[in-house]
């Protein structure tokens, strides 16, 4: 069975929100919130709103963590970590 993916980035939260909340609506079950190195925080957020505001049910049924190696213009590398949040209904 194939996830939804949301990839969770600088925008406002309640963005990443409002698509979980139509995906959902759909008839999605899980919902993958992906993020990479600062937006982590606003892919917390976002899972944090859509239980606090709108779905008391919600379930965080994993939690994956991991690097991205990203070259940079002068040719080194960087690393930037990355959360990985299913979520439930």
């Amino acid at each position: 069975m194939a996830r939804s993916l949301v990839v969770v980035g600088r925008k406002d939260a309640m963005r990443y929100v409002t698509a979980c909340i139509t995906l959902f609506n759909r008839g999605e079950h899980e919902i993958v919130l992906r993020a990479r190195g600062r937006n982590i925080e606003n892919c917390i957020r976002t899972i944090m709103l859509l239980k606090n505001g709108f779905y008391s049910n919600l379930k965080i049924k994993e939690i994956n963590l991991a690097s991205d190696e990203l070259r940079r213009d002068d040719g080194k590398i960087r690393y930037v970590g990355v959360l990985e949040a299913v979520i439930t209904l």
